[in-house]
C-alpha cells in the first residue's frame, strides 16, 4: 500500500496479505465452499468475531483485547455454545439456533 507497487498472488500470500491462492476457475467454487463450512458454524459466535474485527480494526491494543474478552464472555454465555460442547462430547455435528 505505502509503496504503491503491484503484488502478485504468490506475494500477497507470502507476506499474509491472504490466507489462500486459487485459479480462476477455482475461485467460486472455492468461495462457496468456505461460506458453506462459516455457516456450519454459531451464528452468534460468527457475528461477534465480524464485530471483534471491525471493531478491534479501529482501536488501540489494550481496547482492542478488552473488547475481545467481553465478546468471548458473551460467547461462552449463549445455547449455541452449550450446544457446540454437548455437540463434541458426543461426537455429533451441532445443530445450532443462533441464541
Amino acid at each position: 500500500i505505502f509503496t504503491g507497487e503491484p503484488l502478485d498472488a504468490a506475494a500477497a500470500l507470502r507476506i499474509g496479505l491472504v490466507n489462500r491462492v486459487v485459479g480462476a476457475e477455482e475461485l467460486v467454487p472455492e468461495a462457496l465452499r468456505l461460506a458453506g463450512l462459516i455457516a456450519t458454524r454459531s451464528p452468534v459466535a460468527v457475528r461477534l468475531a465480524k464485530k471483534a474485527l471491525r471493531v478491534g480494526a479501529a482501536v488501540d491494543l489494550q481496547s482492542g483485547t478488552a473488547l475481545e474478552a467481553e465478546l468471548l464472555a458473551h460467547c461462552f454465555a449463549t445455547e449455541d455454545q452449550k450446544e457446540g460442547m454437548e455437540a463434541f462430547l458426543q461426537k455429533r455435528k451441532p445443530e445450532f439456533k443462533g441464541r
